[in-house]
């Protein structure tokens, strides 16, 4: 791959459903040869179930033990090295690959361990003795082991409900409610970090292994620290090659679809039939026609989109990813309240209570007057994003379309965990992919949004809440 460094990790037959990775609907829906260059991007990128591809590009941990060359023995096949971290997965027929030096090109990077000595720490190689490697040169031992690790965890207790894509898709998905979480947009509901950004590994590690109350969702404490660790890396992949997919839909789809095509074809019809018979407007071109100029802009041999463009659109996209994943994982990204939870007492409660009935505040449209879930948002028409049409069922929708009812507060029951802090995030940065909205920064102090918290957690405590007093209720809305 022209942008960047990848290689081919073979998982191996029989471990796990033979299945391929599915595309999207955008996808499917581009023209021929944007179609397929889209595909071959992803599958340079990101390779096959059974053929992952480790894409050095993407700030994701493969696996695998780094060092770098401290010496080169005198025989031209052994060197010594300084290893970061444990070299005990340094062993004899482990793959190595040579990240940097002579011995990185694409015919040289992949040797295997031929001996290694833990005391001298000097390690032999399978293979050519030529090109030698120097000192500095960077390798890594059991590269992608993570992500093999995390690809047969994943396939053994996930794939089923998430689907081989991670599309929300499985066998077993059309009979849940909710629908298990698609990862190929890269958004996740649950998270610590402020409103645009990815979550961090701590998050996803928290939902594998406690769960999502409330979900089919369950607590996978009983996988190792190893297997936990892989699968979390996996489904991080798998959100890249997602939203690395949606990406180049989204460039694409103006100009190299059927739909848009078919859209500029009738609009041309329709200003064609609209026009005075004296200002003699040509003809306007079928939809066929417009379809075999957009095929030759795409495949021209010297100027063509997919010679010229493409290859930056697919850099850029890279380049994105890479900054998003990594910055999520920045301590600025993280949300931490700037002063402690306030006392949880009756005057807490109260101004937690005045607050969730307040215009300010507004968690009585959606979550109802006694936090039931009930409330006027409900039962509205709501329309689609970035769209003038109005979704079929009533009530709320999330960014996958998916009916979605607002939090039942009484029952106790927080998908995002029920710890105080995990409210606050909630309400702080809101519901990545909901309506829910975020308070933190502009509308609430963090004080305020403590006092929300109190009052929130306190109501699975109370077998009838009291509702608010209508005079009252004007009297917080003014």
């Amino acid at each position: 791959m022209a942008v960047g460094f990848a290689v081919l990790l073979t998982v191996g037959c029989g471990q796990g459903p033979q299945a391929q990775f599915s595309v999207r609907d955008t996808t499917e829906e581009l023209l021929s040869p944007a179609q397929k260059a889209v595909k071959k991007a992803l599958d340079d990128g990101f390779g096959t179930p059974h053929e992952l591809v480790a894409w050095q590009r993407l700030p994701v941990n493969y696996g695998g033990v780094h060092g770098a060359v401290g010496e080169v023995l005198a025989d031209g096949k052994g060197i010594t090295a300084k290893w970061e971290g444990d070299a005990a997965g340094v062993t004899a027929g482990a793959p190595l690959l040579w990240i940097s030096g002579a011995r990185a090109a694409e015919s040289t990077s992949v040797d295997s361990v031929g001996s290694f000595d833990a005391k001298t720490k000097t390690l032999t190689w399978s293979g050519a003795a030529e090109p030698a490697p120097a000192a500095g040169d960077k390798l890594v031992i059991g590269f992608g082991q993570t992500l093999k690790t995390g690809r047969m965890v994943y396939m053994k207790n996930c794939m089923h409900c998430h689907g081989v894509a991670g599309d929300g898709a499985g066998p077993t998905a059309k009979y849940l409610n909710p629908l298990p979480r698609d990862y190929r947009s890269g958004v996740f509901k649950f998270t610590s970090t402020l409103t645009p950004e990815k979550p961090t590994r701590d998050d996803l590690t928290r939902v594998v292994k406690y769960g999502i109350p409330g979900t089919y969702m369950p607590s996978f404490l009983w996988l190792g620290g190893k297997e936990t660790e892989s699968v979390v890396e996996y489904v991080r992949w798998l959100s890249m090659r997602g939203e690395f997919e949606k990406r180049l839909d989204d460039d694409l789809s103006g100009d190299f679809s059927q739909k848009a095509i078919e859209e500029s074809a009738e609009k041309a019809l329709a200003e064609f039939k609209a026009a005075k018979a004296d200002e003699k407007p040509e003809k306007p071109r079928s939809a066929g026609d417009l379809k075999k100029e957009a095929v030759a802009k795409f495949t021209n041999e010297t100027d063509g989109y997919e010679k010229t463009e493409f290859p930056g659109v697919i850099d850029d996209t890279a380049n994105f990813l890479a900054q998003g994943w990594t910055h999520g994982e920045d301590p600025e990204s993280l949300i931490l309240p700037s002063v402690p939870r306030v006392p949880d007492d009756a005057a807490s409660r109260e101004r937690g209570r005045r607050m969730y009935l307040s215009d300010k505040g507004k968690c009585y449209t959606c979550h109802g007057i006694q936090g039931r879930g009930d409330g006027a948002a409900t039962e509205d028409f709501w329309k689609k994003p970035g769209s003038d049409e109005v979704y079929e069922r009533r009530g709320l929708h999330d960014a996958w379309g998916h009916p979605l009812m607002p939090r039942n507060l009484t029952l106790g029951q927080y998908r995002g965990g029920r710890r105080p802090l995990d409210v606050f995030r909630r309400i702080y940065a809101g519901i990545k992919g909901t309506p829910m909205p975020g308070f933190g920064r502009t509308a609430l102090k963090d004080e305020e949004i403590w006092d929300v918290v109190n009052f929130v957690m306190s109501l699975q405590y109370q077998s009838a809440p009291a509702p608010a007093k209508p005079a009252e209720h004007v009297a917080e809305s003014k």
